[in-house]
């Protein structure tokens, strides 16, 4: 196995349980919506659990495709990558946006915060997904 194979391993890994942890605090807005109570208070203390999860998935992605851009170098990436360049600014501007509202609300316990880190979380999982099939148009050769 390559240097190059490892790291991308340990990238589309990073990506995938990312998403994953994404798609889970999503659904779990939605579903903490119709609760009350300690259900719903049961659905945010997972949330919040996967917060430290998620931040060390936000370093791995991003250092692994450091080192993946690293070893390809820059020569030969086209218009499909810069695209894919534009998605992943767009989704670490979102996300370090999201986690500092996040920050806040879990300090203040602020309620009128709650829907803009809703937004951010689909603002994100829509870069990723951009990213990801910008990436495959990217490398399709």
């Amino acid at each position: 196995m390559s240097l190059t194979q490892l790291f991308l391993i340990i990238h589309l890994l990073a990506i995938a349980m990312a998403l994953g942890i994404g798609v889970s605090n999503i659904v779990g807005f939605r579903v903490a919506k119709g609760l009350g109570g300690d259900m719903a208070k049961g659905i945010a203390a997972h949330r919040e659990a996967l917060i430290p999860y998620g931040d060390t998935l936000f370093i791995t992605v991003i250092a692994s495709g450091l080192v993946l851009f690293w070893l390809a170098g820059a020569g030969h990436l086209g218009p499909w990558f810069s695209a894919k360049m534009v998605a992943v600014a767009v989704w670490i501007i979102t996300y370090v946006l999201m986690r500092l509202r996040i920050r806040k609300f879990l300090a203040t316990r602020d309620m009128s915060l709650v829907p803009m880190i809703r937004t951010f979380a689909h603002v994100l999982l829509a870069a990723v997904v951009s990213a990801l099939i910008c990436a495959v148009m990217a490398f399709n050769a």
